[in-house]
């Protein structure tokens, strides 16, 4: 088992009820599961192993201007629906010639990024990057439109 990252759906009230300790994002039900993918997603889209900039940032929220808090034993980041809108538009923006130039495995092993191997193969690597940002950037575009927001955390 690995590092998983983990994006759940919140609304106003979900998230204090979580930071009241009234819920246990254990009992929350997980919206996306993007694996051991969530540290190569945040080093394509933004060059940082942890602190992207925003919008592109937002994708992988784990700056601490997102950090929520300690709760159920792990750490919570959370986005507001402005920052899940801006992260999709930001999304919608980016062609795949775009992302193919910011995406490098050797850098990425260079780096230390959580999984990567050097002896991996580069184009499987990008194409399951674009199949969880394609994931990503549907549950934003559906959390954008819903009004609610988002809660990420690594388990």
């Amino acid at each position: 088992m690995g590092m998983s990252g983990r994006y759940l759906v919140v609304t106003k009230e979900l998230v204090e009820s979580i930071k009241s300790g009234e819920v246990s994002v254990h009992d929350c039900s997980i919206e996306l599961d993007i694996d051991k993918t969530w540290q190569m997603l945040q080093f394509t889209l933004t060059g940082e192993v942890v602190e992207g900039q925003p919008p592109l940032g937002y994708v992988v929220p784990l700056s601490g201007e997102q950090y929520l808090g300690n709760y159920s034993d792990m750490d919570l980041f959370f986005l507001n629906n402005e920052q899940v809108l801006e992260a999709y538009m930001a999304l919608e923006q980016l062609t795949p010639e775009e992302l193919k130039k910011r995406f490098s495995l050797e850098q990425m092993a260079a780096e230390g990024v959580y999984p990567v191997m050097e002896d991996w193969d580069a184009e499987e690597t990008f194409q399951e990057i674009v199949q969880t940002l394609n994931d990503v950037q549907a549950l934003y575009q559906a959390t954008a439109a819903s009004g609610n927001g988002i809660v990420f955390y690594i388990f």
